[in-house]
């Protein structure tokens, strides 16, 4: 990982022929995009929960999160009651430690655009169809920053909302968390509604296609943390989805040049060159 400022606090909540591309410049290298995410520390764990008592584990922590940074109002059902309507239409990812305690959290919420929290902001981009999958309830305990948390909780909820048939993912994100989503993970993020007042902070909605010629940039820009994306995919996913691959001359973050080759139906070269990485 560089030494950019990442969104590890996420206290930030409140979705076959490869073929070389010829002509295409390489990018210069930047050294702020994020890099390959750390692994997980040894007993941490990433699961998936769609009810039980770890349910109402994961919703007690975002809780205590939420109250004390002043997102929520103290309830007496340790719960944030203002996603509670949405509770039938979501799951949880989580990390555990090595005690099982929850560490970090995020909710995936599916369903139309009209049905999710997102609806209740001002809409000015229209152009990702239903359904879509909302995030949410991105919370990291502020120990484990700089941990990889933050990140294998964002590839489990992206991995999810592709598997849901969601056409896009979608959240209300404070605009700090917004610019390092772009700049330091170039992730395909957009603006697409106007900023307002909402469980005390003034997030904005935005997007996120699952269309593989969204990720291209990425891709080339920052090839070790696509690289990393793709290997909790099944190949069958990867060329399903038409997603780019990476080939990377170097394993990590070390300098060097990334070739990035996309897949495309019609054996027609597209996509990005050879990109600095």
């Amino acid at each position: 990982m560089s030494s950019q400022p990442t969104p590890e606090a996420a206290d930030a909540s409140p979705d076959v022929h490869l073929a070389e591309v010829p002509d295409a410049e390489p990018a210069p290298p930047n050294p702020w995009v994020s890099g390959r995410p750390a692994d997980l520390l040894p007993g941490h764990r990433l699961v998936t929960i769609t009810g039980g008592d770890l349910w109402m584990e994961a919703e007690a922590f975002v809780y205590e999160m939420y109250v004390k940074i002043g997102y929520t109002e103290p309830s007496p059902r340790h719960q944030v009651e203002e996603l509670a309507r949405w509770s039938d239409r979501s799951r949880f990812h989580a990390v555990l430690d090595e005690h099982d305690s929850v560490i970090g959290t995020i909710r995936t919420i599916f369903g139309s655009y009209a049905e999710l929290p997102v609806s209740q902001f001002e809409r000015t981009d229209h152009h990702d169809p239903d359904p879509v999958c909302e995030f949410s309830s991105l919370v990291v305990d502020p120990t484990q920053r700089s941990t990889g948390v933050i990140e294998h909780l964002y590839r489990a909820g992206w991995l999810d909302a592709w598997r849901s048939g969601s056409n896009a993912v979608v959240a209300l994100i404070d605009d700090w968390l917004f610019q390092a989503f772009r700049d330091t993970y170039r992730l395909p993020f957009r603006k697409i509604g106007i900023s307002q007042h909402y469980m005390g902070s003034d997030p904005v909605p935005v997007a996120m296609p699952l269309q593989g010629a969204d990720y291209h940039d990425l891709a080339a820009e920052n090839p070790q943390f696509w690289a990393w994306t793709l290997e909790a995919l099944t190949a069958e996913e990867v060329r399903d989805w038409r997603l780019p691959i990476v080939l990377l001359d170097q394993p990590d973050d070390s300098p060097g040049q990334a070739v990035v080759q996309v897949e495309v139906p019609d054996g027609q070269a597209a996509g990005a060159g050879p990109a600095g990485s």
